[in-house]
């Protein structure tokens, strides 16, 4: 039996890992994936988030599925989430057809500050004070690395 070449063993490593983040979280593609695409990888923004777009639909069904079977997701929420997907569909159409038109720096830098204002808007009060200096520097330094490339 033929090994698999070493790239793809990585990318099912990072599938593995956005996967326990989906789970966990509800995220994986944006706040993983992409950035670990783009650095580690060497694929462009663009080509990146398409990547994981594609990814979106098995993470999600494989992770709603533990929600089910635990209860914390049922039939009763089902038109919230039919309503959102409905939503998230010309959303979806409109912004990957903006992210097109949209240069390779301009959308990483975007992308980057996106993050950014997420984590600072999710973020509990008082949580950046207790911060340590080099975990601070080591978000900042990824975060600079992301736009840089």
């Amino acid at each position: 039996m033929k090994a698999l070449p070493l790239k793809y063993v990585g990318l099912l490593l990072l599938g593995a890992i956005v996967g326990l983040f989906a789970g966990l979280f509800g995220v994986g593609g944006g706040i993983i994936m992409i950035p670990v695409l783009v650095i580690v990888f060497g694929y462009t923004q663009h080509v990146a988030q398409g990547i994981s777009l594609a990814v979106i639909i098995p993470t999600a069904l494989s992770g709603l599925r533990e929600y089910w079977h635990k209860g914390t997701f049922n039939l009763e929420l089902l038109p919230v989430a039919i309503a959102l997907a409905l939503g998230s569909i010309p959303g979806a159409i409109s912004g990957g057809a903006l992210a097109q038109k949209l240069p390779q720096n301009t959308l990483k830098t975007l992308f980057a500050l996106f993050m950014v204002a997420m984590a600072a808007r999710i973020m509990p009060s008082g949580s950046l004070r207790s911060m340590s200096l080099l975990v601070g520097m080591s978000l900042l330094a990824v975060g600079v690395r992301m736009i840089v490339r």
